[in-house]
């Protein structure tokens, strides 16, 4: 069963054929709606609501994989931030002849995949929501502004009312039409551009930069052991295959002191839509925990719970933001925000390249956007 049966399989839906008007929609489900809810609840008040396909809880808004502020653009941006001074970049490993080695080193990795690089660079050790101080009661306010459906298409309307301007409709799964003045789009961008039922609303440029946040799929394989079982604090890349160019899974581990759960290790490997039926999934799990075990004895006959998703919204490592422009979004009532969204410079700027740095991604660029909205 490939990635696209497996989307069918929902629960049962009921057909609900309505159509509704809203003046902000938001459609996301990550840490960056949670901070964006909280801001529009400040100056707007009611005029939003929030679309996603389930609801959010402090535990799936959460980063999957490993520690995403990494590499020098993203951790000065943040260090300076946040007060991060004391926090100590760590590098990254890869297995290669029944050892680790550090990248950059005599021994060479086996060929990095599409995505991969992006682990390669140190990164810090800091949790994204816990920098962002979201609680609950945040998660639990978008909760209270959710439409709970799935999206199947989205139209670019073309307004006349002086009122109420239906400038968007997006279409669900279950018959329910939402339409909007403003969208704000907090899931990938190609996702957008290919629910687009009009897309030659769209000039050349920006259609080049909406392709360009196309991604692999990524699966997520987290693991909550009860005791601490990988004694290493790098990044570590196992390789899938040593003769074949499989990639990596890529996994990072923080100790904890929860009752039952002392360590949780995350991990992510990129697949393509070809390759992700149930065996094909099953088999990469398998090959991940034959190389935890092999490095680690202590895995073996471990109590510890696990966490598997395959997700198509994920970040991209480079964005060219040059190809977008921030008046032709504006004229389409579009904001984009999160992981992927456009860094846009300011007429303000003095410098900070928060502001400006096409170079930042991930946890970075998604915070830096927000603060410009």
């Amino acid at each position: 069963m490939a990635f696209s049966d497996i989307l069918k399989l929902k629960k049962e839906e009921q057909k609900k054929e309505e159509t509704i008007f809203v003046r902000d929609l938001i459609v996301g489900s990550d840490i960056f709606t949670v901070l964006l809810v909280k801001k529009m609840a400040r100056e707007h008040k009611d005029s939003f609501k929030i679309l996603s396909e389930a609801k959010l809880t402090l535990e799936n808004i959460q980063n999957l994989g490993p520690y995403t502020i990494r590499g020098e653009a993203n951790i000065k941006a943040i260090k300076s931030e946040f007060n991060l001074d004391d926090s100590e970049p760590v590098h990254s490993e890869f297995y290669k002849e029944m050892k680790f080695h550090k990248f950059h080193s005599r021994t060479k990795p086996m060929t990095l995949l599409e995505g991969e690089d992006f682990y390669t660079h140190s990164h810090i050790k800091a949790e994204e929501a816990g920098l962002l101080d979201l609680t609950m009661s945040d998660v639990e306010r978008v909760n209270e502004c959710l439409i709970e459906n799935r999206i199947s298409s989205i139209e670019k309307l073309d307004s006349t009312e002086l009122i109420d301007k239906k400038n968007w409709a997006i279409h669900c799964t279950n018959g329910l039409v939402i339409e909007c003045e403003n969208l704000y789009w907090g899931e990938s961008p190609y996702q957008l551009y290919h629910l687009l039922s009009n897309k030659s609303v769209f000039d050349n440029e920006t259609v080049e930069y909406l392709e360009s946040t196309k991604t692999p799929l990524a699966l997520y394989v987290n693991f909550s052991f009860e005791n601490v079982v990988i004694d290493k604090e790098e990044t570590i890349f196992f390789p899938l295959s040593f003769t074949h160019e499989w990639g990596h899974f890529i996994g990072d581990v923080s100790n904890v002191d929860e009752e039952n759960v002392k360590q949780v290790a995350r991990f992510v490997t990129f697949v393509n839509k070809e390759e992700s039926t149930e065996e094909d999934i099953s088999k990469k799990i398998r090959l991940l925990k034959k190389n935890i075990e092999k490095n680690f004895e202590s895995f073996k006959g471990e109590n510890y719970s696990e966490q598997v998703v395959l997700t198509e919204n994920l970040p991209c490592s480079k964005i060219d933001d040059s190809m977008l422009s921030e008046d032709e979004l504006k004229k389409k009532s579009l904001t984009f925000f999160s992981y992927n969204a456009p860094l846009f410079a300011k007429s303000e700027d003095n410098g900070n390249s928060a502001d400006s740095c096409g170079s930042l991604s991930y946890f970075a660029r998604g915070y830096f956007a927000h603060k410009n909205i």
